[in-house]
């Protein structure tokens, strides 16, 4: 049950901070590699850090991020978009709750952190880059 529980937290953690990253005038469309990194709870260290690329169009990048963001078991709530961060809370139920943070390095770069407390106790640290132009295979 634990690991399951920890599961679902890691998957919402992972998908959450992508998708506030997308802010018109914040970042270029494009393939964007994000690598997320995971601390585990009760001193187990961090989880190996996974690497996911998605594919950004334009109206990706123009779009509101809060229908994504607000997808599965995580809803986001108090986002604030200020010079180059956005901030929110994030309430994932049973899960825990927490809030999260992304700068804009650059709009080819952004790093950010999310966690939860309350149910397990996670911490998940982002860096994004954006590696070039969108290729058919991967779109």
């Amino acid at each position: 049950m634990r690991t399951a529980r920890l599961a679902a937290a890691l998957a919402a953690l992972t998908l959450l901070a992508p998708a506030a990253a997308r802010a018109k005038g914040r970042t270029l469309p494009g393939q964007w590699e994000v690598a997320v990194t995971v601390a585990l709870p009760l001193g187990a260290g961090d989880a190996p850090p996974t690497v996911q690329t998605e594919c950004l169009s334009q109206g990706d990048v123009d779009g509101d991020p809060l229908p994504t963001i607000d997808k599965g078991a995580c809803r986001a709530t108090d986002v604030r978009r200020t010079g180059d961060r956005v901030t929110w809370k994030v309430d994932c139920g049973s899960l825990g709750q927490g809030g999260g943070e992304l700068h804009y390095v650059s709009p080819t770069a952004w790093e950010g952190t999310l966690s939860l407390t309350g149910g397990l106790p996670v911490r998940a640290t982002f860096k994004a880059r954006r590696t070039g132009d969108c290729t058919p295979a991967v779109r």
